[in-house]
């Protein structure tokens, strides 16, 4: 925990760099969050065993539409002897647009979780394409040559869409995903989540349900318990700089 603990607080003191950067009108630009979410829920399952979670994020992009950056957060397998309590991610990426209605996001994450125990190795690669069309909608998929380290590929697609409910400050936030695992782990599943959100003030809040379905047992039995993977409701607090 104490390197997820560094970070967060190197993220903290980086608001006035962006700011200076801004100003003198540099071709790079930084930008990050810090949030708590009562629970911290990925592609439909809990990733904290259901329990809270703070986690932070920084990013340095140029004018050009490259970006890198790094997110840490608490993580939980609910397995004591895994050795795992957090997760680090470093990511590279591209981001533009390619007409004045579509915009094209090309990256590679490497997520990493320091501490594990032998036999217990998670670390994965993952290369992701993203296109946003009319502001509203993306539609998004992930390929891991070996992802959790199971020996085989994994394969996310997904779509969401986000709008604002008239000038209420609200927004309505919606996605769904497949997952593709049965090279990797015997079986496929799909997610869902709907949700809103609003800003207060420099905070933006995102109360949202998630849940699951095909969720079998072979992903119960290679990967989390099929508990991790039911519906629930998490509430997120971010601030951005």
């Amino acid at each position: 925990m104490r390197l997820q603990t560094s970070l967060l607080l190197a993220l903290a003191a980086l608001p006035g760099l962006a700011l200076a950067q801004e100003a003198d009108g540099s071709a790079w630009t930084v930008e990050g969050e810090i949030a708590a979410a009562s629970d911290y829920v990925w592609r439909g399952v809990t990733q904290t065993n259901g329990d809270p979670a703070l986690m932070g994020e920084i990013t340095v992009s140029h004018e050009s539409g490259f970006y890198a950056g790094a997110w840490a957060g608490r993580a939980d397998t609910g397995d004591a002897e895994s050795g795992i309590d957090h997760e680090i991610d470093v990511y590279l990426g591209w981001a533009g647009d390619l007409t004045e209605t579509v915009g094209l996001d090309l990256s590679v994450t490497r997520a990493k979780y320091p501490g594990t125990n032998e036999g217990y190795e998670m670390d994965y690669t993952e290369f992701a394409a993203a296109l946003s069309l009319g502001g509203y909608y993306t539609l998004g998929v992930a390929w891991s040559p070996d992802i959790f380290q199971l020996g085989e590929q994994g394969t996310y697609y997904s779509a969401a869409a986000e709008y604002p409910l008239g000038d209420s400050g609200f927004g309505l936030k919606l996605s769904t995903g497949w997952y593709d695992l049965d090279d990797a782990a015997g079986d496929s599943y799909g997610d869902y989540l709907v949700g809103v959100t609003r800003a207060f003030g420099p905070i933006d809040a995102e109360l949202a349900y998630t849940n699951t379905f095909s969720y079998g047992d072979a992903l119960a039995e290679n990967l989390d318990d099929a508990g991790k993977a039911d519906g629930r409701v998490a509430l997120r607090l971010g601030w951005s700089f």
